[in-house]
Formats: C-alpha cells, sequence, structure tokens
C-alpha cells in the first residue's frame, strides 16, 4: 500500500485494498458500538465492492448492533438479479446474524415515489451514519447521481429518471443527506484515466460527498 496525499491510500490489487478497507471498517464499528451501543453503515452498488462483503461475511462482530443502509437501488422488481440488494443479501446478509429488522434497504418494489417517502421515512430515525461507502463509476457517479445532472438540495432521497446507464430509473440517496456522516470511504478501482477525473477537481458527484472525514481507497489498473 502506498499513499498518495494523507487520505488517499493506493493498492495494487483489490483483495489487499478490501482487506484494509473492512478492517477500518470493522475497527469503526467495534468504537461505535462500545460508544452508542450501535454501528450504522451504508452499503454502495457495484462489483468493485464484492470482495468487501464478502470478507465481512466471514469476519466477527456485535452483529446484532450493526444497522444497515444502501446508497441506491434500481427501479425493478423485488430479487430482480440487478438490484443492489440482492446481491449484497445472496453475498452477504442472507447468511449473517445481523437482524432483519436492522436491514433498511430501498423498497423499488412500491414504486418510485412510494419508494422514496418510504425511505425518506426510514432516515428520519437517524440523524448521521458512522459509515458511507461510495463505489465510483467510471464517469465519477456514487450511488445514483451522475455528472451534469440536477437533484433536489431539500430532499434525502431523489428519483434519477434518466440514469446513463440502464435501468433509466433509480432511487438514490442525495448528496446532502450521503454528507450526514462521519466517515466516507470512496472506492475507485479501474484504469489509469479513472485518476484524471480526481486531480482535474471537475464538479462530479464523488467529490460532493465527504462527511466529516473523507478516505480514498484506490487499485489502478495499469494497462500494457
Amino acid at each position: 500500500m502506498k499513499t498518495l496525499k494523507d487520505n488517499w491510500f493506493i493498492f495494487d490489487d483489490e483483495i489487499s485494498l478490501s482487506k484494509a478497507l473492512a478492517q477500518e471498517v470493522l475497527n469503526i464499528a467495534k468504537i461505535s458500538i462500545l460508544k452508542n451501543n450501535r454501528f450504522s453503515i451504508v452499503l454502495t452498488g457495484g462489483q468493485s465492492v464484492l470482495d468487501l462483503y464478502k470478507i465481512l461475511s466471514e469476519s466477527k462482530s456485535d452483529w446484532d448492533k450493526w444497522h444497515i443502509y444502501i446508497g441506491d437501488e434500481r427501479f425493478l422488481p423485488a430479487e430482480h438479479k440487478d438490484r443492489n440488494d440482492r446481491v449484497i443479501n445472496n453475498l452477504w446478509l442472507d447468511h449473517s446474524t445481523i437482524p432483519r429488522e436492522n436491514i433498511h434497504f430501498i423498497q423499488a418494489e412500491l414504486g418510485l415515489f412510494e419508494a422514496r417517502l418510504e425511505y425518506e421515512n426510514v432516515l428520519k430515525k437517524i440523524d448521521k451514519f458512522d459509515i458511507v461507502l461510495l463505489s465510483m463509476g467510471e464517469d465519477g457517479h456514487v450511488a445514483s447521481l451522475f455528472p451534469s445532472h440536477s437533484y433536489s438540495e431539500n430532499q434525502a432521497v431523489i428519483i434519477e429518471s434518466n440514469s446513463p446507464k440502464l435501468p433509466k430509473q433509480r432511487l438514490s440517496m442525495s448528496y446532502k443527506r450521503l454528507n450526514k456522516s462521519n466517515y466516507v470511504f470512496k472506492l475507485i478501482v479501474g484504469k489509469e484515466n479513472f485518476m484524471s477525473l480526481l486531480y482535474k477537481n471537475k464538479n462530479i458527484p464523488i467529490l460532493k460527498v465527504k462527511g466529516e472525514c473523507e478516505k480514498l481507497y484506490i487499485y489502478r489498473r495499469v494497462i500494457c
């Protein structure tokens, strides 16, 4: 592991990144549970985070004190193979001892507007997350917040109706809601050109979420 900036951690492979991030998540969870008797984390979708969830599924913690949220969901039927919650449940949560009532996912199957209102009511019950996980897309998007798209600054949950990636319709926590976090951990996995987005400091979604403390976990695939 190398550090590019004080809060940028560069890894030679994805599994090393996932192991380091898993340990940090578990450490913060332990501290939060000792202090507050609970731990809250917002999960992210995407392929780059799957190793992390697998490691967590095999780790030890006071799982009954964990509260799980999700940054975004695709507007698809329940149990659809492309739903973020289906992948996370199959890989981790269906086999964990985290109480089902502690797993707070977006119920997209209710309908776009109904699901947005339902999740906003869920989020009203928590002031600040301990950790928000974000996985950056090739265009710099996080959750279902895309470059050059306008979103309400007053809503905790927004509806994205014209995603550049299918499906077009999605639900996502807003920038404002994601920023209500003690720690924001950003996973950046990809080719070298991913880094140019950050260096140019463009007005991209990943730069709009920082929380109280921000850390970037980066694996750069070097293409020869």
